[in-house]
């Protein structure tokens, strides 16, 4: 790992792996999550250990994470993690706790209008893709400014977070979302240098295998 992101540094990037949480009980149920605060179950806390065996060793400048539990938990398989409100999962508002093909069935025409335009459609009570993309690539980018193109950031985050990030890193638009994966613990590894954004893996998952 440290190989792949080395080339990173030397460009004079400052190299970001930046990572999903494990498993929950309500991932393994297709809930929406959102900011709900719950935590890893055991297939997550064994992927958090798989992840550090994987990553233990590598040397790092910073350990940042999401506040909410899963994410905490997940980093700490790696260090003590600082913690960043605004790295926190999309707001699902109503629709948090669901499980997802109860909503779809309830509110079919906004999952249409979703698809064509995931960017500005806003779940009730919660907040619109481009929201949350906004308030994450500000806060990566306030972060990444503070370090030097030397050892990686790690950041644990959640998977729509990721996303938005991904796609901003890529230049695509948000309605490209949806051809996105990002299990958990996925691993990203990214670079980025005052205002520009280098993608060089995206879900890797090779620890799990």
């Amino acid at each position: 790992m440290q190989n792949l992101l080395q080339p990173l540094a030397d460009a004079g990037f400052v190299p970001l792996v930046l990572i999903r949480h494990g498993q929950t009980a309500s991932n393994k149920e297709r809930r929406f999550v959102g900011r709900m605060d719950v935590p890893l179950n055991e297939t997550g806390r064994q992927q958090a250990s798989s992840l550090a065996t994987r990553l233990g060793g590598m040397r790092r400048q910073a350990l940042y994470s999401s506040h909410l539990s899963r994410a905490v938990e997940t980093a700490r398989s790696l260090g003590e993690p600082v913690t960043v409100g605004e790295l926190q999962e999309l707001n699902q508002g109503d629709w948090e706790g669901r499980p997802g093909h109860e909503v779809m069935a309830e509110f079919p025409d906004f999952f249409a209008q979703w698809v064509k335009d995931p960017a500005t459609m806003r779940v009730p009570g919660g907040e619109t893709l481009a929201e949350c993309q906004q308030r994450a690539v500000q806060a990566l980018e306030g972060l990444l400014s503070e370090h030097a193109p030397a050892d990686p950031v790690v950041v644990v985050s959640h998977q729509m977070v990721i996303h938005t990030v991904v796609l901003n890193a890529l230049g695509l638009p948000l309605r490209q979302v949806r051809k996105l994966k990002q299990g958990n613990t996925a691993v990203n590894l990214l670079g980025y240098r005052e205002g520009e954004w280098r993608v060089c893996r995206i879900n890797d998952l090779d620890h799990l295998d």
